[in-house]
């Protein structure tokens, strides 16, 4: 009688997904993960998300037979919904379609929509299922990516030719077993096959291992890495504050493929399975960084941009080795969990710091040094989970803790609180965790979240955040606070149609002046058919600082109107969009960050200000077996306030800027 009744349910659960299937496409993915975190825009970031989320899209994991590390690859799944698939699997056997997703309990509705794009429902009799999970070696799978883009206007600092960008990527995946890539980059203004650079600026590659008994992964070459919740080391996935409740920290080690050239370690990594309880994670990094070396021979800060066009930034390259030892060991039972992670790092010049006030509490020696004790317990409504840290350096180094903990009232509901301590003395070169400076250092604060969704038309999302710095930040002569809150409302009124409403303020002190930043968005997305889409946006900026002391009452306006259509042949082999913006905004304080539609691996970002109108066009075709493709972009910016565009090596002489991006990928 129960196997009936489980029958009859899937059957009517697999109806319900023929009736009231997700069209969410990769192109309308992409837009939410913009609206996640667009207000806090790093384009070098959001491009190193792309092109792991990419790539996961790109191979889609086998529901049926992906691990638990596999599952956690995605960032969006938390780890009570993992757990959540991996005993629904053990209780009910294989899922025979996306429908059973429903019946995992742990699993919001956004994370089930999320996740058809990154898994397939491969029943264990088909080929599929087999050659994920019985084949050692598989197949031959490679993939070759070149992306040229072409400025039609030349800077004052270089010649039009080294105005031209190029990336190129290759990748191989032998099975499920071996991944090796290869990447070269050249950024607009760096000289190519010169003596100061005679290859290309950038350039990499990885080979990995995966799977090979209780060696569950090695990695040679440029990897992340990311343990706990990032205090000790975090250069893996990290968005931003307003996606808090959504996202976490990306534990273990991956290859480094994108384009950033910072955020990533390059030496030898792996992680050895002791039992079923058990596992550790060592790694070895040695790499040359960007850094300022003074008459001394000693360096204040390390350089981040990655560029290398003018004679300063060329005398910086490479500058400073730097060498990094990790160590981490997980245990994990049932719904407990725990780990320790240990660093060093040692430099070959000596940091030192003068100057300004802020600047006092920024690291000074040859060798640094952190220690930290994870924590975690979840079960299918509640997560708390943590980090406490202790750094070394020859100042005596400092405290550090983050703790977080969630409530799932449902799968449509759920409030998050998350409390963060960073001491002033506090310093890890590798940390990256929940917080509102980029440095996990003096810093205090308490967040709380609330999520509703699909009460009844609406989805609902409020954050409210306050924080505390209590030794002097850039700019400041004294400790300080702030505030920030943001209030999302998002309206299914039908199918096909959606509106979105996003309003977040902030109040922060900047030159002993407290500033009121408050941001609007509205966006009304209509599906116009099953080919056609249109999608119109406006955006509102109001920067307010009040008369303090002599200093008088500043403020600035911007604003912006986004009208955006796109459409795609039946067969999605040709994807056409087209994106119009007009904006208007007093000065750069309240200037607008805008997404639009970009080509594979690259992140549509534009920071706007002043006044003026951009329009932008992205064309993809490719062939019916998936073999190549193309894709072009041609975006033009027309600025009526001004005759020339930025200054110093940077400056365009007109008032138009126009680029061309050019992608051509061939996978056999």
């Amino acid at each position: 009688m129960k196997a009936k009744i489980l029958v009859s349910l899937l059957l009517f659960m697999t109806t319900v997904e023929v009736l009231a299937q997700s069209t969410l496409s990769w192109e309308e993915f992409m837009q939410q993960m913009a609206d996640e975190g667009m207000d806090e825009a790093d384009e070098q970031e959001w491009e190193a998300q792309m092109a792991v989320l990419s790539e996961l899209h790109e191979r889609p994991m086998d529901l049926n037979s992906a691990t638990r590390e596999q599952l956690l690859q995605l960032p969006f799944l938390s780890e009570s919904a993992v757990d959540g698939i991996m005993e629904y699997r053990a209780q009910n056997g294989p899922m025979l379609s996306f429908g059973e997703l429903r019946l995992v309990g742990p699993l919001s509705l956004q994370e089930q929509e999320w996740l058809r794009l990154f898994v397939t429902v491969a029943p264990p009799e088909t080929p599929q299922h087999r050659d994920s999970t019985r084949l050692w070696w598989g197949r031959s799978h490679h993939e070759l990516v070149t992306r040229v883009d072409v400025p039609a206007y030349e800077r004052a600092g270089w010649p039009w030719a080294r105005g031209i960008v190029h990336h190129l990527r290759y990748t191989w995946h032998q099975g499920r077993h071996l991944d090796v890539g290869l990447r070269l980059e050249k950024d607009a203004g760096e000289p190519i096959f010169t003596h100061d650079i005679p290859f290309y600026d950038s350039y990499g590659g990885h080979v990995q291992l995966k799977d090979i008994g209780p060696l569950q992964q090695v990695i040679v070459g440029d990897l992340k890495a990311g343990f706990g919740e990032g205090l000790v080391l975090n250069n893996g996935l990290r968005f931003g504050k307003t996606s808090m409740g959504l996202w976490r920290t990306a534990n273990g080690i991956r290859p480094h493929r994108s384009a950033d050239e910072v955020n990533f370690l390059r030496g030898a990594a792996g992680r050895l399975q002791l039992g079923r309880d058990w596992s550790v994670t060592a790694l070895y990094s040695i790499r040359s960084l960007d850094a300022t070396v003074n008459a001394d021979n000693s360096v204040s800060s390390i350089n981040t941009t990655g560029l290398h066009r003018t004679e300063s930034e060329l005398r910086r390259r490479g500058s400073l080795q730097s060498q990094t030892t990790a160590l981490h060991a997980a245990w994990r039972r049932k719904a407990w969990s725990a780990g320790l992670t240990g660093l060093f790092q040692y430099y070959d010049h000596q940091f030192l710091q003068s100057g300004a006030l802020y600047r006092q509490i920024y690291p000074e020696g040859y060798l640094f040094g952190a220690a930290s004790v994870n924590y975690g317990y979840q079960s299918s409504r509640l997560v708390v989970k943590g980090e406490t840290a202790r750094s070394f350096d020859r100042r005596g180094g400092g405290w550090a803790t983050l703790n977080k903990a969630a409530w799932r009232f449902s799968q449509q509901m759920q409030l998050a609180v998350i409390q963060r301590f960073y001491s002033k003395d506090y310093y890890s070169p590798h940390a990256s965790a929940f917080g509102e400076n980029s440095r996990v250092q003096n810093e205090s604060g308490v967040a709380v979240q609330f999520d509703a969704q699909r009460i009844g038309p609406f989805d609902l999302r409020a954050l409210f955040d306050y924080f505390y710095s209590p030794w002097p930040r850039y700019s400041m002569t004294r400790a300080s606070t702030g505030w920030e809150g943001l209030l999302q409302t998002t309206l299914q009124a039908r199918r096909g149609r959606q509106l979105v409403l996003r309003y977040r303020v902030k109040s922060k002190e900047q030159s002993d002046r407290r500033h009121y930043s408050h941001q609007l968005r509205a966006t009304y997305y209509h599906r116009l058919s099953s080919l056609w889409d249109a999608q119109l946006s406006a955006f509102l900026h109001r920067y307010h600082q009040p008369a303090q002391g002599n200093a008088a009452v500043s403020s600035s306006t911007g604003f912006a109107v986004m009208p955006q259509v796109s459409c795609h042949t039946r067969d999605e082999r040709l994807r056409w969009s087209l994106t119009a913006v007009w904006f208007h905004t007093d000065g750069y304080d309240s200037r607008l960050y805008l997404y639009e539609p970009s080509l594979f691996q690259t992140f549509g970002m534009q920071q706007l200000y002043g006044h003026g109108q951009r329009l932008a066009t992205t064309l993809r075709y490719s062939t019916a077996n998936g073999r190549w493709s193309a894709q072009i972009k041609a975006g033009v910016t027309h600025y009526t306030d001004r005759d020339e565009i930025s200054s110093g090596p940077l400056r365009i002489d007109s008032s138009w800027k126009t680029d061309v991006q050019v992608l051509l990928r061939l996978r056999f």
